[in-house]
């Protein structure tokens, strides 16, 4: 698919002030949910881990929501799944988007190991303060362990097939609903206004929306710079979504793994 296609001359450009509110609102309403309606499900009866889960579901729901919204009803554009993939840029996954998406995940990867270890520095230094309420699986002090997620369920997570449902589900709208909200709506746009430097602009807005991990931001500076790069790179939110999914995705291996007692 060519750029002129993906760029439909309908599009309007959007600035940096017309785009800071699509991030941060987003960024306040996850805040509320990590900080808020965790502790709040908790005292209701939930686990932990239950409480984890539904608070990124709800938010990423909604982001997955406001894509569609979004497309048909602000840009009124034709309700028709073609239509809607060229707008949002979503290419046919070929062995090439693959292998970008594999090469990007692993410099992704690496980016974030590297910087993690400074943050956690900061965190031992005293210079970064976790809040007390942290989830286990959000505390790089911890770790994902099976152990963190037995704490977190309040019973042995061995056998919890319900909580892998539950996951996948949360992991479908974390991956689609981003990817279309900030690669698929908003990237595109910014384009227009910003050109070649859009990635720049975008990612950081991007690690920005993270606040609600404010811990974890300097690991993610770099995923949401590269991510970003190589999205704008090719022009194809599709690799955004394969990069997304095998980063996200680690967790429901090492999930899968604990409720199968490999790990």
């Amino acid at each position: 698919m060519s750029q002129n296609q993906n760029s439909s001359p309908t599009l309007k450009p959007l600035r940096f002030d017309q785009a800071l509110p699509l991030f941060a609102v987003p960024a306040i309403v996850m805040f509320i949910s990590y900080h808020a309606l965790i502790p709040a499900l908790t005292w209701i009866g939930l686990s932990e881990l239950e409480a984890y889960l539904v608070a990124h579901i709800l938010p990423m729901a909604l982001l997955f929501t406001a894509s569609v919204v979004a497309y048909g009803q602000v840009e009124k554009n034709p309700l028709r799944f073609k239509a809607f993939k060229e707008r949002f840029r979503l290419n046919k996954i070929t062995f090439k988007t693959i292998a970008i998406g594999v090469g990007v995940f692993i410099l992704a990867n690496l980016g974030y190991g590297l910087f993690n270890q400074a943050a956690v520095l900061l965190i031992q230094k005293g210079i970064i303060s976790l809040p007390v309420y942290v989830p286990a699986l959000a505390d790089p002090m911890i770790g994902f362990t099976t152990d963190s997620l037995s704490q977190m369920l309040g019973g042995p997570i061995a056998g919890r097939w319900d909580i892998v449902v539950v996951w996948v589900v949360m992991l479908f709208f974390n991956v689609v609903g981003e990817e279309l909200w900030w690669r698929g709506y908003i990237l595109p746009r910014q384009e227009l206004a910003h050109g070649n430097w859009t990635w720049l602009v975008h990612g950081l807005l991007w690690c920005a929306f993270h606040t609600f991990k404010w811990w974890d931001l300097i690991g993610l500076l770099p995923v949401c710079l590269i991510l970003s790069f190589f999205v704008q790179k090719t022009k194809n939110t599709t690799v955004g979504l394969v990069v997304h999914f095998l980063f996200n995705g680690m967790a429901l291996v090492l999930l899968i793994g604990s409720v199968i007692r490999v790990i």
